[in-house]
């Protein structure tokens, strides 16, 4: 099984996706655990992705893309989870190149919707617990104006090819999860 998480930040995308690889027994890449490595290890990828990462900014897409698809290309397993990408139409795009050239597709694409109030709530707590420079207030915002304009039209893109599940968010963790597992059952 092949899956695409959406959601802006804050979801609980990373939570739901170790919850999801370790129910379902599939690999899972997260770009923004990708990027936080870089970083740490001051790499030279690092050093560019931290200009736009602390500022909320997202990284030139062919950053990201270059990353996914040297991970895909080196996946022996027949199942994984994107976690963070694609971000935006012409990531999906070149998503779609990379499936195609290897005869591959994507099976379900799981969209967490969580309301702003909430997702402002839950990264200013995730500040105080880990100390990230990208959960500040206007880093926030910022993060969440840019899902809203990038990211957003990936909704109707997906939902067009009938893969997109929308899932209530606003619940606990517990409950989201039963949600996915409902559905990727059906897959």
């Amino acid at each position: 099984m092949k899956i695409i998480l959406l959601g802006p930040p804050g979801a609980g995308k990373g939570t739901q996706a170790e919850n999801i690889s370790n129910n379902f027994n599939i690999k899972k890449i997260s770009t923004g655990d990708l990027f936080r490595s870089h970083i740490k290890k001051n790499t030279e990828l690092g050093k560019i992705a931290k200009e736009y990462y602390v500022k909320g900014d997202l990284v030139p897409d062919k950053i990201p893309t270059g990353m996914v698809k040297e991970w895909i290309l080196n996946q022996t397993d027949n199942g994984w989870l994107l976690d963070g990408f694609p971000r935006n139409i012409k990531q999906a795009e070149s998503l779609n190149m990379i499936l195609d050239s290897i005869n591959s597709n994507i099976d379900a694409v799981l969209l967490i919707n969580v309301n702003t109030e909430l997702l402002i709530k839950r990264l200013l707590n995730r500040q105080t617990i880990e100390k990230r420079e990208d959960d500040n207030l206007n880093t926030i915002k910022n993060r969440i104006s840019i899902y809203e304009k990038e990211t957003n039209p990936l909704i109707d893109f997906y939902n067009e090819k009938k893969i997109l599940c929308k899932i209530d968010g606003n619940n606990s963790i517990e409950s989201v999860f039963n949600d996915i597992k409902n559905h990727l059952k059906n897959k």
